[in-house]
C-alpha cells in the first residue's frame, strides 16, 4: 500500500479526491527500479500501471528479435504501461530502467475494477492518460523521422 500523501504528490492524480486517494493507495505499491531489468516487455500482458517517482525509463519498440529502438525515454511524474487500462491490456513497448529508481505500482485489474465504480477517477484517468499518449506519440515521430 502507499500512501496518499505519495498520490497526492504525483501529477496523474492532482485534483483527485481523498476518498478516491485512498481506494488507489489500497492497490498500489512502491517499487525499486534496477537499472536494466525490464519493467514489462513488449508483448505481455499489461499486469500493472506505474507513474514514476525517480528515475529514468526507457521506452523501446522492438524492430525485431535482438534489437529494438528507444522511442522515449520517461522521468519523475511520467506515467508508464498504459496498456494496463485499454484493451486488449498488453504492452506495445518494453520499459527499461536506465538507473536506479523508484516508481508507484498499481495493479492494472485493480485500478480498471475501481475505474468502473468510480466514474470521475475513471474519467481523470484517462484524460491524463490521452495527454500521455500523445507525447508518446510525438516522441516515437521524432525519433523515426531522425532514423530516415
Amino acid at each position: 500500500m502507499v500512501s496518499i500523501e505519495v498520490l497526492r504528490a504525483l501529477p496523474y492524480f492532482a485534483g483527485v479526491s481523498t476518498e478516491s486517494l485512498r481506494a488507489v493507495a489500497a492497490i498500489a505499491e512502491e517499487r525499486t527500479l534496477t537499472p536494466g531489468k525490464p519493467l514489462f516487455r513488449e508483448g505481455d500482458v499489461a499486469q500493472a500501471l506505474f507513474i514514476l517517482r525517480a528515475g529514468q525509463v526507457d521506452i523501446i519498440y522492438q524492430q525485431n528479435v535482438d534489437e529494438g529502438r528507444v522511442v522515449d525515454t520517461v522521468v519523475a511524474g511520467d506515467l508508464i504501461g498504459w496498456s494496463a487500462l485499454v484493451e486488449p491490456y498488453r504492452c506495445t513497448a518494453t520499459a527499461v530502467p536506465r538507473e536506479s529508481g523508484q516508481a508507484v505500482q498499481i495493479a492494472g485489474p485493480a485500478i480498471r475494477a475501481l475505474c468502473e465504480r468510480d466514474h470521475t477517477l475513471g474519467y481523470h484517468l484517462l484524460k491524463q492518460l490521452a495527454v500521455t499518449l500523445s507525447h508518446r506519440l510525438q516522441g516515437a515521430l521524432v525519433q523515426l523521422a531522425a532514423g530516415m
